[in-house]
């Protein structure tokens, strides 16, 4: 559908702008007028699917979620419930009012989803048109609240977990800065003209003292050419992708928290798309693009064929080294009883415990790792710049005497 630019007049006279799809500019003139808005103005654009300036941050995704839940629940219809949303936030009411417009031009909540790919993602949108397929769409968008609020509460874990390590980290750069640009540069003078011999370590902390303060901005192109590099080869290259998601799981104790973390994502969005009617081979095909490791999502991949060849799900798991052996044994369990979703309920549930103990467990061995680190690089500069001055100490008192 074309997308419109409009200007109109609110009932108490305030002038609103936006941006609205719509068949045609009297669909447009009709949805604007059932929100007691007068048109002043309308302007088409291209003919492309409208993406609003930015995206939903997971926060604002889970409180749409839990008010669409909530007003479904209750008998509420769909279209009102988006246009009560859309009245109550002060930011993005563009996205819920062109949802609300696409709704009422016979589109369904699924397909309009769709067209703003930035604020709602593939799985989700998934995720609801399988709840509109059965007819539970309520009890799909609860399953969805309590998983995104459970990846928020992680989330808010590991940035409280980071705090204190970033701090000692940028407190012992600052003073690594000063020691080796400022300290050292205005010993190093007056220890020359005694003719002092210098130990090697103030030798090399010389050498790089005089190497920062001349490339230092190599330092810099440096570590951002790699940021970027790596950023651009991960989004763009599935080989390079794959190669840095097989470092990241070999890391010790960094490995086991990304392990535990891909695997509650599998766990989560199968036990969802599963509960809400989706068949299990294109459950499969869901997952493998929402686990967040390639090597986990390859594993995926090559379970789904077996799965499509006919093996059970459990037996294909054990031909994936990658896959724990409580999850092969749970499923194994779930297939017997013909209880796949509760299974995977149980998994999701063994997750939601394993994943916050291995952030613990991650940050409480990084964080004396880098007070050692960077205490053993503290002490071997501040050796650098005693020991040649203890020296020449000594050999001014042999002098003197």
């Amino acid at each position: 559908m074309p997308v419109y630019t409009y200007v109109a007049k609110d009932i108490e006279g305030r002038t609103v702008k936006g941006h609205l799809e719509a068949m045609d500019e009297v669909q447009l003139r009709a949805t604007l007028r059932s929100r007691n808005l007068y048109v002043l103005e309308i302007k088409r654009e291209k003919d492309r699917p409208l993406r609003e300036r930015g995206k939903l941050s997971r926060r604002e995704l889970i409180i749409f979620t839990v008010h669409m839940a909530t007003s479904l629940e209750a008998g509420i219809p769909l279209v009102t419930a988006i246009e009560d949303f859309a009245e109550e936030i002060e930011t993005k009411k563009a996205i819920f009012q062109g949802l609300a417009s696409m709704i009422n031009a016979g589109m369904s909540f699924s397909d309009a989803l769709e067209r703003y790919p930035r604020a709602f993602p593939s799985v989700y949108v998934n995720i609801v048109r399988a709840g509109e397929a059965t007819g539970n769409l309520d009890k799909v968008l609860w399953d969805l609240v309590r998983f995104m609020e459970w990846q928020e509460e992680v989330a808010r874990q590991v940035k409280q977990a980071s705090i204190y390590p970033a701090i000692v980290i940028l407190m012992v750069i600052g003073v690594l800065t000063l020691l080796m640009t400022f300290t050292l540069p205005r010993i190093v003078p007056i220890l020359k003209s005694y003719n002092v011999e210098l130990p090697w370590m103030t030798r090399m902390f010389i050498a790089i003292s005089e190497w920062f303060q001349t490339y230092w901005w190599m330092l810099i192109l440096v570590i951002g050419g790699f940021i970027l590099f790596y950023r651009f080869t991960y989004r763009y290259s599935r080989g390079w992708r794959r190669f840095w998601d097989s470092i990241k799981l070999k890391i010790p104790v960094f490995g086991d928290l990304q392990h535990k973390l891909a695997f509650s994502r599998f766990s989560h969005y199968l036990a969802i798309l599963y509960k809400a009617g989706i068949g299990l081979l294109q459950a499969l095909s869901i997952v493998e693009n929402v686990v967040g490791n390639e090597i986990v999502a390859e594993g995926v991949s090559r379970i789904r064929e077996r799965v499509m060849a006919g093996e059970k799900i459990s037996d294909a798991m054990k031909t994936v080294p990658i896959f724990p052996r409580l999850v092969i044994r749970m499923m194994a369990v779930g297939e017997e009883t013909g209880r796949i979703d509760v299974t995977l309920e149980k998994v999701s549930d063994y997750y939601d415990r394993e994943v916050p103990a291995a952030i613990r467990r991650f940050f409480s061995v990084l964080e004396p790792a880098i007070i050692i680190f960077l205490g053993v690089v503290v002490l071997f500069l501040a050796l650098a710049i005693f020991l040649p001055i203890y020296k020449l100490a000594s050999t001014i008192g042999a002098q003197a005497r």
